[in-house]
């Protein structure tokens, strides 16, 4: 977790700030929320864990681990979020939005 906080705060993203909650019994879940820019009115929740998640078909029909699917107005698909990568991809995306 150093590593990734380490990470998030070097790219000095403006507004941005961490908070831990440490439910008895469970992992920390540590939360990265970034306060709206100017003129910004959409709001945008990223996930993703640390831990690597083994391959494994689909929790559901239809669903996989390598093969994105929308259904409605929602994707499902792994990508970046299964693979300890997540925070490292959605801080630099909002670094550079």
């Amino acid at each position: 977790m150093e590593l990734v906080d380490d990470y998030v705060n070097k790219l000095e993203i403006e507004g941005i700030r961490k908070e831990v909650f440490s439910p008895d019994g469970s992992c920390p879940l540590v939360v990265y929320v970034v306060e709206p820019t100017q003129g910004c009115e959409t709001q945008v929740m990223l996930y993703g864990h640390l831990d690597k998640q083994p391959w494994m078909e689909g929790w559901a029909e239809g669903l996989g681990p390598t093969e994105p699917v929308i259904r409605g107005d929602y994707m499902y698909g792994r990508g970046g979020a299964d693979d300890g990568y997540s925070v490292f991809s959605c801080m630099l995306a909002i670094k550079n939005a």
